[in-house]
Parts: C-alpha cells; sequence; structure tokens
C-alpha cells in the first residue's frame, strides 16, 4: 500500500493545472450550493403546503443544523484522515442517491411528511463532512497567493445565493413541483461529484498512480484508521487550534459574534414584515440589503488583503458589524434598517474571507478538517441560543433593545479583537505560529 507524501511535502499543482483544478472547485462548490438552497427552501415549502402547519415547516428547515451538533466534531477527523477528494465524491454521489429517493417520493399520492422529514435530515447528515473535506481540498490544491480570490470567490457565491435562494427555492416547487426541484437538488450533487472526481489524483506528483485495487484497499484503510482514532485524533486537532493564539481566540470570538448576530437575523421577519408577517416588501428589501452587501464585501476583501495582514482586516471588519448592528437602535423603519443590514453583510464578508485565508495559511494541511469542523459545530451550537435571546429581549423590551444588545455584544467582540490575537494575526511583529509543536505528528492520509 503506497501512502501520499507528506503534508509538509505536498504542493498544489502549479500553472495552467492550478487554474483548472481551481475552477473546477468553483463550479463543484456553486453547483453544489445551488442544490443546498434549493433544499432548503423546497423542502419546508412542499411540507407546508401538504400540512398546513407551521411548526412542522419550521422543523424541516432547522433540522439542517442538528446534525452539526451530532457529527459535527467527528467530521473533521474524518476528513483529515481520508482521501479529502474521494470523500467529497462520496458525500455529494449518497446526497444524489437520497434526493432521488425523496424525488420518487414526492412522485407518491399520500406520501408521508414524516418520511421527508427523515430523508432531508439524512441529507443534512451529510453535510458535516462535506464542508471540511472540501476547506481541507482547498488548501491542498489551492496555491497560497490565490486563496484570498478563492475564498472571496466562495463568499460571494454564498451570497449571491443567498439573494436568489429564498425566491428560488419557492418559486421552483410552487411552478414546476416539488418532484422536479427534488430532481434537481439530485443532478446538483450529481454534477458537483463529477467535477472534484475529474481533479487530478493527490499523488500524481508523487510517483507512478498506484494500481485500481491497490487504490481501493487504501481507501478502505483510510476510513478504517479513522474511524479507529477519532478521539486521539480529534484530541490533536484541539491541541493544534489552542497552539495558536489567533486561531483560538478568533473561534471564541466569531462564535459571540454569530450570538449577537443571530439575536436580530432570527427576528427579522417580524422586524421588517410586521406581526401579522404582511408587509412582505421590506423583508425582501432587507434581504436584498444584506446579500447585496456581503457581496460587495467578497469583491473588496481581496483588495484589503493585499494591503494588510488578515487580523487588522478582521477586527475592523468586526467593528463595522458592531455599528450595524447597533445603529437600528436609533430607528429600525426601512431605510435606516436596510442601511444597517447593507454594512452588516459588507463586514461579514470582510471577516470571512481574511479569517478563512488564515487559518489556510497557518493550519496545517493535515489538521485543517479537525479545526473547520470544532469552529462550525461550536459557531452553530449558539445559533439557537441567539435566537431565543433576541426573542426574549423583544418580546419583553421591544424592537430597539435588540439592537442595543447586539451592538454591546459585538463591541465588545471587536474590542477583544482589536486588542488581541485576532488584531495582531499576520503581523510581522505577531510570534510565528508553531502549531506542529502542539503535540502529535500529522496523521498519515492515503489515497
Amino acid at each position: 500500500m503506497s501512502g501520499t507524501a507528506p503534508a509538509a511535502d505536498r504542493k498544489p499543482p502549479a500553472g495552467g493545472g492550478a487554474l483548472r483544478e481551481e475552477r473546477a472547485l468553483r463550479a463543484a462548490f456553486a453547483v453544489s450550493s445551488t442544490g443546498d438552497w434549493i433544499f432548503r427552501f423546497a423542502l419546508p415549502l412542499l411540507v407546508l403546503q401538504k400540512s398546513g402547519s407551521a411548526m412542522l415547516a419550521a422543523v424541516t428547515y432547522a433540522v439542517e443544523y442538528v446534525p452539526y451538533l451530532f457529527f459535527g466534531l467527528v467530521s473533521g477527523v474524518v476528513a483529515d484522515r481520508s482521501d479529502r477528494r474521494w470523500l467529497i465524491v462520496g458525500c455529494d454521489a449518497l446526497s444524489a442517491v437520497i434526493a432521488c429517493v425523496l424525488t420518487v417520493l414526492c412522485l407518491t399520492d399520500g406520501f408521508s411528511l414524516y418520511a421527508v422529514m427523515a430523508l432531508a435530515f439524512l441529507l443534512s447528515s451529510i453535510r458535516p463532512f462535506h464542508f471540511p473535506s472540501f476547506q481541507g481540498l482547498l488548501s491542498e490544491r489551492v496555491p497560497e497567493d490565490r486563496r484570498p480570490v478563492m475564498n472571496a470567490w466562495l463568499q460571494g457565491t454564498d451570497s449571491f445565493l443567498s439573494l436568489l435562494g429564498p425566491v428560488a427555492g419557492a418559486a421552483i416547487v410552487v411552478f414546476v413541483g416539488p418532484a422536479i426541484a427534488s430532481g434537481l437538488n439530485a443532478a446538483s450533487f450529481a454534477a458537483s461529484a463529477l467535477l472534484v472526481w475529474i481533479l487530478r489524483g493527490a499523488k500524481a506528483d508523487a510517483g507512478a498512480p498506484a494500481a485500481p485495487v491497490e487504490r481501493a484497499a487504501s481507501r478502505r484503510g483510510a476510513v478504517r484508521a479513522a474511524l479507529g482514532s477519532i478521539r486521539p485524533d480529534f484530541v490533536a486537532g484541539l491541541r493544534v487550534l489552542a497552539a495558536n493564539p489567533a486561531v483560538l481566540w478568533g473561534t471564541v470570538l466569531l462564535t459571540v459574534t454569530n450570538f449577537a448576530m443571530l439575536t436580530v437575523q432570527s427576528n427579522l421577519a417580524f422586524l421588517t414584515a410586521g406581526p401579522t408577517g404582511s408587509e412582505t416588501s421590506r423583508l425582501a428589501v432587507a434581504l436584498v440589503a444584506q446579500g447585496g452587501g456581503a457581496l460587495l464585501g467578497s469583491v473588496l476583501a481581496p483588495a484589503l488583503l493585499r494591503r494588510w495582514p488578515a487580523g487588522p482586516v478582521v477586527a475592523a471588519g468586526m467593528g463595522v458589524l458592531a455599528l450595524a448592528l447597533g445603529l437600528p437602535a436609533l430607528s429600525h423603519t426601512t431605510v435606516p434598517l436596510s442601511a444597517a443590514l447593507f454594512l452588516s453583510g459588507l463586514a461579514t464578508s470582510a471577516i470571512v474571507v481574511p479569517w478563512r485565508t488564515y487559518r489556510q495559511q497557518v493550519v496545517p494541511e493535515a489538521y485543517i478538517g479537525r479545526v473547520v469542523s470544532v469552529q462550525r459545530t461550536v459557531g452553530f451550537a449558539l445559533n439557537p441560543v441567539g435566537a431565543v435571546v433576541g426573542g426574549l429581549v423583544l418580546s419583553s423590551l421591544g424592537p430597539a433593545a435588540i439592537f442595543v444588545v447586539a451592538g454591546a455584544v459585538q463591541t465588545a467582540v471587536w474590542l477583544c479583537a482589536w486588542r488581541g490575537p485576532v488584531g495582531r494575526a499576520g503581523l510581522p511583529s505577531a510570534e510565528p505560529p508553531a502549531l506542529l509543536a502542539a503535540g502529535a505528528a500529522p496523521p498519515s492520509r492515503t489515497s
């Protein structure tokens, strides 16, 4: 059995090969994310149409985040120990199969809504494995000088889909029906699997490729090794995360930022469309403003990174976000609220793009899956807390109080970022990260 080159020795392909792989990764992300957005809004609308229950529809939407609590911490270990390219192909292929089953179910008269919700849970359970694998594959295949542009493009694509997703997902169900919507979802996952599959194997520059039987045995061995060493590998990943103060504090501060944003975001429909939900045009304007700001921020982020290190850009973005969350306390009518949400979206992209770029620079490629999955799981765990706090503040103290609370929390985050390790990340005067001195050797991975 032949293994891959050590992570430190594995270089991204150069020249035209690197650009081809980057384009393939971009296309795979775009089509897979499009499928996610269709799924995210088409299924809850289908459940609402068939049941008339807003609660069941809300549960169907919320089920997307539940698997991260079950698999989020384990999935990073599997992503780091397995061949990421094949793991992504397997995740997308399995997602396509589940979406096909949903398609057949939707064509059946009198189908069970609970069966739809169970399949939605299964489909969502694959994403915790897909995301850290994709982030790790990006570190493997995209040269370091291209990563700011790549991260900005990914963030911009996600922002663009956040603009169109609610409208497109609902329109597809209304005009072509849930079966075709689910079929389109399946096709998007199949296309993503194909785009990742055609990438060169990780061992293409390390010698002659292994025989098919050897490669298959190697992949099976990698999965067995991953499942057999989850605990020690996860602990090693935590040590890596804690070894760099900027990465550790960034994880904490971004988690609190998620909390601050969710206090507002979870109540945005009430704040814009009113208690009866009748003023939908205000909600549409607010969502477009927020998505537009995020799209602009993703375009500007690479230029910011060319002028300043990642840490000061992230800290500045957190300061702008604090301003955006607090300003509507003065007036939350349509124009000032939409302007604040535009600024909020811009600041979010100005935080996310440099943060992901810095993380890819300082976290060894062999550990990137675990670090990403820990950060994502922790961040998602506070989403319900932020929503509950926002609802309690709204019902007890009124709309203005939500923005006061969110702005105050985010201002504290900004001060900690500006004065702490996050604000110094990437500066020449900062201590060089020594993440490999975390007490564990990088795990070997096989193709």
